[in-house]
């Protein structure tokens, strides 16, 4: 599992929070306008579902009022990695979207549940601490079900590559192979081979396609069969073997990384703990002991304090994701 450190997340949010009430009005007036193209779309479409329309249109076109606040979030390099995973979790539902206005969107939505929660509990402190929790929260879900789909289709591969071998021993060209090979593949690879094929039927090059299917699938275990297939594409020589031992170390490679899911279990279980025991105690105390950290933001010093804890914070999950960042590329 990924984390954002939380010192950053709480300095996203305040910053959203401080303008928020100057852009709540935008805010408004952006969904309504929003929602009103949704239902016309959906109307000349024949859509009943104008929800998905909504959220489609949200997450293509953001929300401009808080731009520059997310053009400077995103010159965080952690910030535009997570983002942009982001971004591929909510391309696998068919929605289409960039870095920028998914973190547009993503501040907004902490902006509008800062204001929301203060005003229903009158507690700044614990509407924060929702916000990043709720900013943690959809980090988490995107990249479990991006990291559900990579697993999938690099467990895919060595099959595929298989039956690109026995498609070019039957005297298939790297077309057909294509076109075969995506009816034998199940979904998630099964579509990103026919995708491959209909370029080349679309009249792009095999070259072309295959830097297509490289970008979008980013499996390095994909790389070196791609490789393979341009070879045999210019040459025409036999891949029989080499595809073989290709999908042999696809096969030692998977099973590499389940043994490192086993082993680094405890390290992320830790790495959990440290990102949101202190949000958690922060929220519990705030709720049973009124003014709990109005010492914090009533003094210099204590203002200073605040802040070094967060960036220790944020030192102690970078550190942890330093450990775990195991790159089997």
């Amino acid at each position: 599992m990924a984390f954002v450190p939380t010192a950053l997340l709480i300095c996203a949010t305040v910053s959203g929070g401080l303008c928020g009430a100057f852009a709540l009005p935008a805010i408004l007036t952006r969904a309504l306008r929003t929602i009103n193209r949704s239902r016309l779309q959906a109307r000349v479409v024949g859509d009943s579902t104008p929800r998905n329309a909504f959220l489609a249109g949200l997450l293509r076109n953001g929300i401009a009022v808080f731009r520059p606040l997310a053009k400077l979030l995103l010159s965080i390099s952690l910030l535009h990695d997570h983002c942009r995973r982001f971004v591929l979790a909510v391309e696998l539902q068919g929605y289409s979207a960039n870095t920028l206005t998914v973190c547009e969107v993503l501040v907004s939505a902490a902006t509008v549940l800062t204001l929301v929660t203060s005003l229903i509990t009158g507690n700044i402190v614990l509407s924060l601490c929702l916000s990043v929790f709720a900013i943690l929260f959809a980090f988490n879900k995107a990249t479990k079900k991006l990291g559900i789909w990579e697993t999938k289709l690099i467990e895919q591969i060595p099959d595929a590559l298989r039956s690109f071998g026995i498609c070019f021993n039957a005297g298939y060209s790297l077309q057909q192979a294509f076109e075969q090979a995506a009816l034998d593949t199940p979904a998630p690879l099964g579509l990103e081979l026919q995708q491959a094929s209909f370029d080349v039927n679309a009249g792009r090059s095999i070259e072309e396609a295959l830097a297509a299917l490289e970008t979008r699938t980013q499996a390095s275990d994909l790389r070196f069969a791609i490789v393979a297939l341009e070879i045999q594409h210019r040459t025409g020589g036999s891949l029989q073997e080499l595809l073989e031992n290709a999908a042999d170390a696809v096969v030692a490679s998977c099973d590499l990384r389940r043994q490192l899911s086993v082993q680094t279990a405890q390290a992320r279980l830790s790495a959990k703990v440290v990102t949101i025991m202190p949000l958690a105690l922060v929220t519990v105390l705030s709720l049973v002991m009124e003014g709990y950290l109005q010492t914090f933001f009533s003094s210099a010093a204590g203002f200073a304090i605040l802040i070094i804890a967060l960036v220790m914070e944020g030192m102690g999950v970078f550190i942890i994701r330093k450990i775990l960042g195991v790159d089997l590329g």
